[in-house]
């Protein structure tokens, strides 16, 4: 797995890039605190550049939202923890365009 971040208006965006798996969570933990930390608080973790997650990979995007977590990219593929998550802090975008829209009117 590889990651960039960009910022928008305040807003930290994670790009990633590759496969999510387990030897990757501690190193996918650090960079959203990195990003967090350079932000105004609010996260959006863009999955468009995933090929994929193992299961590991998807509950370390589910302990990424402690706080608010705005997610993007996921296209077609199946994310049934994400997706089934009923804590109300992850927010499901199509794309960054809309996931930066809906963080601009919150």
């Amino acid at each position: 797995m590889r990651w960039d971040s960009t910022e928008h208006d305040g807003v930290g965006v994670l790009h990633l890039f590759g496969y999510l798996g387990c030897q990757d969570t501690h190193r996918f933990e650090g960079a959203v605190e990195w990003v967090r930390s350079r932000s105004n608080g609010a996260l959006v973790l863009d999955m468009s550049g995933l090929l994929g997650w193992s299961e590991e990979g998807e509950t370390a995007v589910l302990r990424a939202a402690q706080s608010p977590l705005a997610v993007c990219g996921l296209l077609d593929r199946p994310a049934l923890l994400l997706t089934g998550d009923t804590t109300g802090r992850i927010r499901i975008h199509p794309d960054l365009h809309s996931a930066l829209a809906a963080l601009a009117t919150a």
